[in-house]
């Protein structure tokens, strides 16, 4: 169609001679050209190409393989490195001979998350440079990738080839055998689940991957390993066969791996090694066989490991001690791991022929018994653990001969003695763990120990130390023995241990410790002595000029001051103690490096510059009985980040006890936690509900729990407890008696209207800045309104006082008054000025009074009103125009009264009404007032509140439910009119002929309403005069622009092409302002905008699918909506291309499309709908050039259609 529709344009302008052949040349020409333009742009969004190392690097994001066919050859020449990503995981891509041919020098190439379901023979041709290949497929999809047995024909120079994490199941038999310069071959994860069909040739085929050295097959579902199954593989070094499903391994599954180094099988399920299973391997170095189910090992099922180094036999089921004979081969083996079985005891004669052994693992089996002598032959050991076994004795000759070892590990056993002399064969061990045993008191063994550095005896049940327990541990660098029963230790009990730093004597029973007594460890870091009895720390760590970190948590301590612990401490923790404050006799806090300190739960009353030092970080303060926090506390603690002071007694704040420095913008405030204290919200406390925005300064911390903090507010007969995060700023008060502003100057006069002066037997409150102003005289036995109310009040509580009657004019001058409280104060009558002067009264309570009759003029000048209250009163009769005036009123209560007679449906004027209460009264029930009262109580139900008590009274006695209520129930029976038959006959004709023509009339009203945009637009378009309108854009209004057009860049062609020649160049032309064509670009592009959008008389949104996910077109109409509110003349027009639906849009979006004018792309009448939306042109001269637009108008209006496609 676009074809034709150009040779036609071409023959009857531009070859205007009748040369056709010219013509189809030319466009001919012109397609081709258009078509590589487009496929270069194709190219251009779908690969990009980067250096790297002078290197060319192509990575594509494809939906198909062909635009790689397509890639221009300069490029593929270049590219060295190629990475291909597939957009569409549920579009099947298919591999086309010839696909990757211009890649000729590609070296390495990525395809990820494509469906390509298979790969036929030459599927790589080309890539004859290629030495690096990794195919990571769509594995979610489940479905098995086919290869054939000449797919990576060609790759002969293919070295490391990754199939890893796809579903491959099957192989062709000689897929790989091709590839003879393969080193590295990954099909880890792949569903494997048959070691014969995995690509790697017949057993026949002694020349399949002849130079393969690494083979990862983990993470498949193998089962067994059958014979000669890798035997081709004559130069394999790594083979890992982990975490499969192997159950059964064949004898001579290992034949042909001469060359094998590095084996493992673990986790799987091996539960037998047929003897001489690794003879034809003899090199292999590592082999791990952990967490499979073998229960025994055969003589010979290491033999010929002679290079073997390092064996894992962790977490099987091995309950018999291994023999010497299946170990006799093993004669180069460093590294043995037997942790997690089942052994029983150990012999002198299992260990004696693997005499270079220097790593041996026996923990967490269930040996209860060792030998003597059982170690004598490993002279090269140097770690041995045994935790987590039954042993309960250490006897002198256990670890006979262990002369090099230098880590023991004996914890989590039921050791209860060891020999004196038990360690005198290995003195050179450094690191010695005997926690968690049944030790009573200190093994002098360890005495021995002379070269030891770390001895960890934590968890048992030693009482006492002296001062010759570590006698000869110079050495020792860390001494662990928390959760034991030690007592008190006196001066000179570490004498001994001169090069100690890290000493735990946590969770033992030491209630004092002797003065000096760490003087003799003056290198000592860490000292752990929580959860104790001690009562005092003074003279113990002062002198300790290294120690950084000293923890006395959960003692008795008392007494605390910074002079007690060194200047150098880093981190202190004195928690759940009985420490009443932070002493700091000698103004120490310049001179302390201490960052973080943890006092929480302690007894501390208060907090002063002076508690904390200058360099502190972090500091806890939760629990303690913090009532007192002076001013800047922590101004000078410029590294101050985080501070707890949750679960205190803290009532008041001033706003600098919270002042720091002003923080870098750079850095983060201070974190402080407030919560679960006594907090009152009175008018000093304000400042602390906004204190997280108090950010322009950055001179206060971040409460980052404040929506969690509570206070009690102060509020008349109430302390409420409110979340800091909901209160106002109007609910933070002070009580006052008194105040006069620093402008008043009448205060010492009598009556002076600026002064604010609480009334006698009053309490009154008011915030800091006195816009809230609260005065409570409730229940004071006041008979009158009280004389010197504060002219500033905004709350007044006259309730529970006896006022038979409220004179006029009690209130004026009260401007302020929002909230006014007579109920329940024995209210007989109210004056029709009783409430003059109080414009701006919100709130009013009159219930639980005694008055009869509301005569409709003592709420007239209420007219601000929004809640009336006039319950369980005895009101009789309410006249109509009594609420007529309350424009704002929005909950009226008068239940609970005499009221027979109201017209409810009054109450029709007060649209604003959401509550109101009419039950428990006496409502008449005649016909006449009960059906207009149930139509509107039926119309407006909602906003009744109590619609079960709304009855009326019938016949004096009973009562009927008003929804009940019928015409044969009224009490007052309608007369039944009579008509003579006379009448009847004489105007008969006239009766019938009248209403048809009513209904002819009507119908034909209908018809023309149904109808009549469709009737103006042809009226419009056929003779140029709009219908019943009139002209919202006269002359003398004259704007820059008839239309802004809003669009996105993708619908610019659109725009331009298509609706702007068509309003521009027609007639009468319209001025339009293009968003991107007319708007110049700019950092204040908003204010742009919104001015071009002032500037014209109608705004058009072409809205597509592009546009409404750009948040600028979002803006762009929001704008015009904007506008349209604002002005009414300026009209929003929506010219439609896709189908939208309005319930996925948000609420903004979808009132911009309720308040416009909507045309779709595509209607049969679509340039006539929006021609007569926009307004009539000035027959101004154009803006733009038509005759460019020529060709695009021509071949638009011989469109059969709306259709883009033709432009």
């Amino acid at each position: 169609m676009c074809l034709i529709s150009i040779n036609s344009f071409l023959s009857r302008h531009i070859f205007p001679l009748g040369n056709k052949l010219k013509a189809i040349h030319f466009v001919f020409c012109l397609l081709c050209i258009f078509c590589n333009l487009t496929s270069a742009q194709v190219f251009a969004k779908e690969c990009d190409l980067t250096s790297s190392d002078d290197e060319l690097v192509m990575t594509c994001r494809v939906r198909t393989l062909q635009n790689i066919a397509d890639i221009d050859q300069s490029d593929a020449d270049q590219s060295t490195f190629l990475t291909i990503f597939c957009d569409d995981l549920n579009h099947e891509i298919k591999i086309m001979n010839g696909t990757f041919a211009k890649l000729n020098n590609v070296q390495s190439m990525r395809i990820e998350s494509c469906n390509i379901l298979s790969f036929p023979d030459y599927s790589f041709w080309g890539l004859f440079s290629l030495t690096n290949l990794s195919i990571h497929l769509n594995k979610t999809s489940m479905k098995q990738i086919l290869f054939k047995e000449e797919s990576l024909a060609g790759l002969q120079k293919l070295q490391s080839l990754e199939l890893d994490h796809n579903t491959l199941i099957v192989l062709p038999p000689n897929l790989f055998c091709n590839l003879e310069n393969l080193r590295i071959l990954n099909l880890t994860n792949s569903e494997l689940d048959d070691a014969r069909n995995i690509g790697l040739g017949s057993i026949e085929n002694s020349r399949c991957l002849p130079e393969l050295l690494v083979l990862d097959l983990s993470y498949n579902i193998l089962k067994s390993i059958p014979d000669g199954i890798f035997s081709s593989l004559i130069s394999l070094k790594i083979l890992y066969l982990n975490n499969n499903q192997l159950s059964e391994l064949y004898p001579y599954a290992f034949s042909g791996l001469s060359k094998l180094q590095s084996l493992d099988l673990s986790n799987n399920r091996i539960s037998h090694l047929p003897e001489q299973i690794f003879q034809q391997s003899s090199d292999i170095l590592e082999l791990y066989l952990q967490n499979n189910s073998l229960s025994s090992l055969t003589p010979r099922a290491f033999q010929g490991l002679r290079q073997l180094v390092g064996l894992n036999l962790s977490y099987n089921s091995l309950e018999n001690v291994i023999s010497s004979e299946t170990l006799a081969d093993l004669s180069r083996l460093l590294v043995l791991d037997l942790n997690h079985n089942r052994f029983h005891m150990i012999t002198e004669a299992n260990f004696h022929l693997i005499r270079s052994l220097q790593i041996l693992y026996l923990s967490y089996n269930n040996i209860h018994n060792i030998s003597d002598n059982s170690f004598s032959s490993l002279k090269n050991l140097h770690t041995l653990t045994l935790s987590g076994n039954k042993i309960r004795y250490i006897d002198v000759n256990t670890f006979t001969g262990l002369e090099s070892l230098n880590y023991l590990a004996l914890s989590n056993n039921n050791i209860e003695v060891i020999h004196h002399q038990a360690f005198s064969s290995c003195k050179s061990v450094q690191n010695l763990k005997l926690r968690s045993n049944k030790l009573s008191e200190f093994p002098k063994a360890i005495n021995d120990l002379e070269f030891l550095k770390h001895l960890d005896l934590t968890h048992n049940r030693i009482f006492n130390i002296s001062n010759a327990t570590f006698q000869g541990l110079k050495n020792i660098v860390s001494l662990h023995m928390a959760r034991n029963k030690i007592g008190n230790m006196t001066k000179g009990c570490f004498q001994d241990l001169v090069s100690l730093k890290t000493l735990d004597f946590s969770y033992n029973r030491i209630q004092s410790l002797g003065h000096s007594l760490f003087d003799d460890v003056p290198e000592l870091r860490v000292a752990k002595f929580n959860d104790n009895h001690l009562t005092d720390i003074n003279g113990l760590f002062m002198n300790l000029r290294y120690l950084h970190t000293l923890n006395v948590s959960r003692n008795n301590i008392t007494w605390f001051d910074y002079a007690l612990v060194p200047t150098e401490l880093k981190t202190l923790d004195i928690h759940d103690n009985d420490i009443d404050g932070l002493g700091n006799y000698f103004e120490l806090e310049l001179l302390m490096n201490l960052r973080n300190l943890d006092a929480s739960h302690n007894i501390i009353r208060e907090l002063t510059p002076a508690s904390l030092p200058n360099s502190i970080e972090v500091v806890s303060f939760r629990s303690n009985r913090i009532s007192v926090i002076g001013p800047f506390t922590f101004m000078a603690k410029t590294n101050l980040s985080y501070v707890d002071l949750r679960g205190n007694a803290i009532r008041h704040l001033d706003i600098n006890a919270f002042r720091l420095k002003s923080i870098p913008s750079n850095h983060p405030l201070p974190e402080f936690l407030l919560s679960n204290n006594t907090l009152i919200c009175d008018c000093s406390m304000e400042w602390l509900q906004r204190i997280n925005h108090l950010d322009e300064s950055r001179q206060y911390p971040m409460i980052v729990d404040l929506g969690e903090v509570t206070c009690n507010v102060t509020l008349p007969r109430q302390n409420a407890l409110m979340e800091m995060s909901l209160t106002k700023p109007s609910d933070f008060l002070c009580r006052y008696q008194s105040h006069c502003f620093a402008l008043c100057h009448c205060c010492e006069f009598d009556a002076c209207d600026c002064e604010m002066m609480c009334p006698e037997n009053c309490t009154c409150y008011s915030d800091q800045t006195w816009n809230t102003n609260m005065v409570d005289c409730s229940l004071r036995g006041y008979s009158h309104v009280p004389h010197r109310v504060p002219m500033d009040v905004t709350d007044l509580y006259l309730d529970g006082n006896d006022m038979s009657h409220v004179g006029s004019h009690s209130f004026i001058g009260r401007k302020n008054l929002r909230v006014l409280h007579l109920n329940n104060s024995n209210i007989h009558i109210i004056r029709n000025r009783t409430f003059n002067g109080l414009q701006n009264l919100l709130v009013l309570h009159l219930e639980n009074n005694h008055v009869t009759v509301i005569e409709g003029h003592e709420f007239t000048n209420l007219t601000k009103l929004q809640e009336l209250y006039l319950s369980h009163n005895r009101l009789k009769s309410i006249k109509n125009e009594s609420f007529k005036h309350l424009n704002y009123l929005q909950v009226l209560y008068l239940d609970h009264n005499h009221i027979a007679e109201f017209n409810v449906w009054i109450l029709g004027y007060n649209r604003g009404l959401l509550k109101v209460k009419l039950g428990h009264n006496k409502w008449n029930c005649e016909c006449s007032f009960i059906e207009r009262f149930k139509y509107w109580y039926i119309k407006h139900k909602s906003i009744i509140v109590d619609e079960g008590s709304v009855r009326c009274s019938y016949n004096n006695s009973t009562t009927m439910h008003l929804i009940e209520f019928s015409n044969s129930t009224c009490s007052n029976f309608s007369v039944i009119p009579f008509t003579s038959a006379e009448f009847v006959e004489e105007y008969m004709s006239v009766m019938i002929i009248i209403p048809m023509l009513l209904i002819i009339m009507l119908l034909t009203a209908l018809v023309v309403w149904k109808y009549r945009n469709n009737m103006k637009m042809w009226i419009y378009n056929k003779y140029g005069v709009r219908l019943f309108e009139k002209n919202d854009y006269p002359a003398e209004n004259e704007k820059l622009f008839d239309a802004f057009v809003s669009y996105c860049k993708k619908d610019e062609a659109f725009v331009t092409q298509m609706v702007a020649p068509e309003l521009e160049c027609g007639l009468p032309p319209q001025r339009l302002c293009l968003r991107y064509r007319d708007l110049p670009a700019s950092r204040y592009m908003a204010e742009t905008i919104s001015e071009a959008v002032e500037c014209s008389f109608c705004s058009i949104a072409v809205v597509s699918e592009q546009y409404l996910k750009s948040e600028w077109c979002i803006f762009e109409l929001k704008a015009s909506y904007h506008e349209s509110q604002c002005n009414r003349r300026h009209k929003v027009i929506i010219i439609l291309l896709n189908k939208v639906d309005l319930k996925e849009l948000d609420a903004d979006v979808r009132a911009c499309f309720k308040a416009a004018l909507v045309v779709h792309w595509g209607d049969r009448r679509f340039w006539e709908k929006l021609r007569y939306a926009l307004p009539e042109g000035r027959n101004h001269r154009n803006h733009v050039n038509c005759s460019e637009n020529k060709l695009s108008s021509t071949l638009r209006r011989s469109s059969l259609s709306n259709s883009i496609k033709l432009v």
